[in-house]
C-alpha cells in the first residue's frame, strides 16, 4: 500500500498548534561511518519521534517559538507556497531536520521530518508532504537562521 500524500499547504492548515520546536538529528557526531546502517542503526528508518512519541536519541532541539511569533507566520507562509515544481529524486530520504508542533497541553500534534538532500518530507503518521522546490530552499534558509546546520 502506498503512503498517502498531501500538499504542504493542506498539511499546515489541517491542525491548530500552540508552539513549535525545531530539531536536528542523525548528524555525523551521532551517526558515524562505523555504525551507519548496522543492525543497531539504520539512517533510512529514523524519524524524529517513534510510535510512542519519544524523541530520537540523536535529536538536538535547536529552536522554539509560539504560534503568534513572527517565526510561526514565516513558517506557515513557507508551507503555504503553491507547488509549481514538485521534486522527484530517486534516493531514499535520510531525515536530519524536523519540526514538531504542539498543542496547548504540550502534546505533540504533528511532527514533520525533512530531508533536504532529496527534497522530501513525511509526517509522524507516515503521510508524504508534497512541496515545491522553493519550499525546501525557503525552509533551509529559515532553519539555518534558527541555528540548524544544513549542508
Amino acid at each position: 500500500m502506498a503512503n498517502q500524500a498531501i500538499q504542504s499547504k493542506e498539511y499546515i492548515k489541517s491542525f491548530d498548534f500552540e508552539y513549535v520546536e525545531t530539531y536536528s538529528f542523525q548528524q555525523e557526531a551521532y551517526y558515524s561511518e562505523t555504525n551507519r546502517n548496522t543492525g543497531e542503526i539504520s539512517w533510512h528508518d529514523q524519524r524524529i519521534i517513534d510510535l510512542d512519541k519519544k524523541l530520537n536519541n540523536s535529536s538536538q532541539k535547536i529552536s522554539s517559538f509560539q504560534r503568534n511569533d513572527a517565526d510561526a507566520f514565516i513558517l506557515i507562509s513557507i508551507l503555504e507556497t503553491d507547488i509549481v515544481n514538485l521534486p522527484s529524486w530517486l534516493c531514499a530520504p535520510i531525515y536530519r531536520d524536523a519540526i514538531i508542533f504542539y498543542n496547548k497541553k504540550r502534546e505533540i500534534i504533528s511532527a514533520l521530518n525533512i530531508c533536504f538532500e532529496c527534497c522530501y518530507m513525511e509526517t509522524d503518521k507516515h503521510i508524504n508532504i508534497d512541496a515545491d522546490e522553493r519550499n525546501y530552499e525557503l525552509l533551509k534558509s529559515f532553519l539555518n537562521s534558527k541555528g540548524h546546520y544544513i549542508r
